[in-house]
């Protein structure tokens, strides 16, 4: 077994680290993927709840992090699914029903709930040295051009707005998603007829 933390909270007044010490067969990426399937296709219990909402990747992960507030702003599970499952955008993942089922029935996680003691660090004295002082803080460093940011990246309101809306615009077109109660014969399309402009 393999272990890792996800830390509750951190009171740095009282010194004290509260987290989850988590034992299992499967890496910290396999608990969020497991969790995230279950919240999108079952209910978290009670302890699951508790540990998503202090994961990190509810934040940095933008498939778990749009999925979150599209279903605030009142999208079901049912259409964000079927939205993520028909995504043209290589930054949604889907996790299906059987990835999640399969993730169910073969890890299993452990949780140790405990409470550490930080380190103590020598208050902040208000000085700090130039870097031209001697034992400089570090050589400066070089950014690396804007011109080499990639060009195609999609923005997070345009996939916030896909996961959340019937009718968006992309590359200067309209697009809607198909009607939700469509027949499973017409769900089952092409990938390329998932999106179909507006006439």
């Amino acid at each position: 077994m393999i272990s890792f933390h996800i830390v509750k909270s951190i009171d740095r007044e009282k010194g004290l680290l509260r987290r989850w010490t988590v034992f299992s067969q499967g890496k910290r990426s396999t608990l969020v993927q497991y969790l995230f399937g279950k919240l999108l296709w079952d209910e978290l219990n009670v302890l699951e709840n508790r540990v998503f909402w202090h994961l990190s990747e509810i934040t940095t992960d933008l498939t778990i992090y749009l999925s979150l507030k599209a279903l605030v702003l009142g999208t079901s599970k049912r259409d964000l699914r079927k939205r993520l499952e028909r995504s043209i955008f290589p930054e949604l993942k889907f996790i299906t029903r059987q990835q999640y089922l399969t993730l169910k029935g073969r890890v299993n996680w452990i949780f140790l709930e405990e409470t550490v003691n930080l380190r103590k660090v020598n208050k902040f004295s208000g000085y700090t040295k130039h870097h031209k002082d001697k034992g400089s803080l570090g050589p400066e460093r070089e950014f690396i051009s804007e011109i080499l940011e990639p060009v195609c990246d999609v923005s997070e309101e345009v996939l916030l707005h896909y996961l959340t809306v019937g009718e968006f615009s992309l590359f200067g077109g309209d697009y809607v998603h198909p009607d939700e109660d469509q027949k499973s014969e017409t769900v089952k399309s092409k990938k390329l007829d998932i999106l179909r402009p507006i006439k």
